[in-house]
């Protein structure tokens, strides 16, 4: 027997390849100096109580809600997750009708499932190289036409760091009195420097959840969930923060949390340093041809509104895929990134991060990119309806009968369960909707590549039975 993933951590500690991934404290102790383990407490005498704030939990999340300008804010030790959960609870009644992108995150679909909402599915709009970004005003409009909606939920930023015209989305909501649901757990950094898009509570939306452990110092788990502007229940949301809290939460997270916003907060220089050391960054990899960094020139395009900076998105232009050049990175380099996809990588970086492994991160791609010839790489178009209701709604989907088939069994088929590539979390194929043979072609692309595919193992895909 053996202390599994003791063992492993140990084993990763000693290797230490640089962290160009979550979480975005990067184990750097300038901004987390203290012993968790002194920390470890429980709701006793002083350290107040998650589900019922009055102390010094009651304190920090003013403190937050002023910081963000929101109404209310909830600290979250359960990610991001609990609060898109928690969101969608809060703001339906089962049989409503929710307007959901379909680049939301897996948690979406699990807030369908205990709401009883009714999902309408938009698809955000394609870039040429395959990657999601904003979705069409035009299709919201069509939308809000064709259906009694009660709320929307969209992603802002994409895994990619693309934005949303938020502020035209919430106007075009609340003309239809709805609410804007905005999962923006990836731009927790965008209220600390304009250089960063403007973060969505500024723009309008009700209620938006920010993951500050995947952009800011602190540790994982570590969310927020805030509201704003009086069309939400805010008793009920603060019932629905309660469901899926742990009555056992972390005060290393929380503590975590709190401390990363004060620090923040007071020291102003952390953010100017870090912003000169990604222009510096992002400068030099203009430069590279074949490993190709995506930058402002794609905003105004496929209605993305705005790029966030801090995260580095490259195209894999030659015949290794993203997931081979995460490999060579972290074999030859010592880097560890955080998305190594078909055509593209994601590099995360935090106001934590260390400037000799950013610079690493870019002599590593200008080396690499000079190397490769570059090639045209086709992509496997993917086609949806900008406007759909599924086959099924989650929560019928979830409480039916499922049976395994093979791939090709499963097409035209109803999906059981969410085809989830893994990250970003984002379904291939939401449960609830007719699994096509386009989706199989990519699932087989996915897995080929080495791509983790949850909801698709053992070359089989759960399917409602008929």
């Amino acid at each position: 027997m053996a202390a599994y993933i003791f063992d492993k951590l140990r084993e990763l500690e000693e290797k230490n390849a640089y962290p160009l991934h979550m979480p975005g404290h990067k184990r750097n102790l300038r901004f987390m100096p203290y012993d968790f383990r002194n920390f470890d407490y429980t709701e006793t005498d002083g350290t107040d109580n998650l589900h019922m704030p009055e102390g010094i939990i009651a304190d920090a999340q003013k403190a937050m809600a002023e910081l963000l300008g929101a109404d209310q804010s909830y600290i979250l030790v359960n990610g991001g997750t609990s609060g898109m959960v928690a969101a969608v609870m809060a703001c339906c009644d089962p049989g409503d009708n929710v307007l959901v992108a379909g680049n939301c995150h897996k948690s979406v679909y699990s807030g369908l499932v205990m709401s009883g909402a009714n999902p309408i599915y938009i698809s955000p709009q394609i870039t040429e190289e395959g990657l999601c970004g904003g979705i069409s005003m035009r299709d919201i409009f069509r939308a809000f036409d064709s259906y009694d909606i009660k709320a929307m939920i969209i992603t802002s930023p994409t895994y990619e760091g693309f934005t949303c015209d938020i502020r035209t989305i919430a106007d075009i909501v609340h003309k239809h009195d709805s609410v804007l649901i905005t999962d923006e757990c990836h731009g927790a950094h965008f209220t600390f420097s304009d250089v960063f898009p403007a973060s969505a509570l500024s723009q309008g939306a009700d209620i938006v959840v920010n993951s500050w452990h995947k952009t800011l110092p602190c540790l994982n788990q570590g969310a927020v969930l805030s509201v704003k502007g009086g069309r939400v229940d805010t008793t009920r949301v603060k019932e629905a923060v309660s469901m899926v809290n742990t009555t056992s939460p972390s005060y290393p997270i929380m503590a975590s949390v709190d401390y990363a916003r004060d620090i923040l907060s007071k020291d102003k220089n952390l953010f100017s340093s870090y912003i000169q050391l990604i222009r510096d960054a992002r400068h030099e990899l203009t430069h590279c041809k074949v490993l190709k960094l995506v930058n402002d020139s794609i905003k105004g395009q496929h209605d993305i509104a705005d790029l966030d900076k801090s995260r580095f998105t490259i195209m894999v232009r030659t015949d290794i895929t993203g997931v081979e050049l995460g490999k060579i990175l972290l074999d030859k380099y010592n880097l560890r990134i955080e998305l190594a996809g078909l055509h593209h990588i994601v590099a995360i970086t935090t106001v934590a991060d260390d400037p000799r492994g950013i610079k690493k991160f870019v002599k590593a791609i200008t080396e690499m990119d000079k190397k490769f010839q570059r090639k045209y790489i086709e992509k496997i178009p993917m086609t949806a309806q900008s406007v759909c209701l599924p086959s099924m709604t989650p929560r019928d989907v979830y409480f039916s009968k499922k049976q395994y088939v093979s791939y090709d069994e499963a097409v035209g088929k109803i999906a059981a369960v969410s085809v989830i590539p893994y990250p970003p979390g984002i379904p291939l194929v939401p449960m609830g909707q007719i699994i096509t043979q386009e989706h199989i072609d990519e699932l087989r692309l996915l897995k080929t590549a080495g791509c983790s595919v949850i909801g698709a193992e053992n070359s089989s895909i759960a399917i409602v039975q008929e």
